[in-house]
């Protein structure tokens, strides 16, 4: 309290006495960048490492590319009538080769989900199972 009462005599109250110069306000300008919107969701190091991934996939291939997953493709009816249709095909290629527009385009198409969650779901316990193998 008393260094309060100290405080307010020195200042001038709390009202205060003096009056202050105003500074003028910095006002910092944005502007768009619309590559953000492109890019917004991207991580740099998520980037580089789905890069890696891609290459070391590709370098190996003959390791993970086996008799059982194309037994399991050719015996799973949902995929494999899609991989021999050319126009699902080349929707299929044009989410390898770009994504965020294969995405908008095909997104909303219910056989085009129902091929990728099947797809995904294969590969996934594919590659599961390839690194079960591996740490026995």
């Amino acid at each position: 309290k008393q260094w309060y009462q100290r405080r307010v005599r020195v200042s001038g109250g709390l009202s205060g006495s003096q009056k202050r110069e105003k500074k003028p306000a910095k006002i910092t300008e944005l502007k768009a960048n619309p590559q953000a919107k492109v890019d917004g969701l991207k991580l740099k190091e998520v980037q580089n490492k789905m890069d890696e991934a891609n290459k070391f996939l590709s370098d190996n291939s003959n390791e993970w590319l086996s008799d059982d997953l194309l037994r399991n493709i050719t015996s799973n009816d949902k995929i494999n009538n899609k991989l021999s249709n050319p126009q699902f095909m080349a929707a299929f290629a044009e989410f390898q080769s770009n994504p965020e527009q294969a995405a908008r385009k095909y997104g909303d198409n219910p056989e085009m989900k129902e091929f990728i969650q099947e797809f995904s779901g294969l590969m996934g316990n594919h590659f599961t199972q390839l690194a079960d193998k591996q740490t026995r």
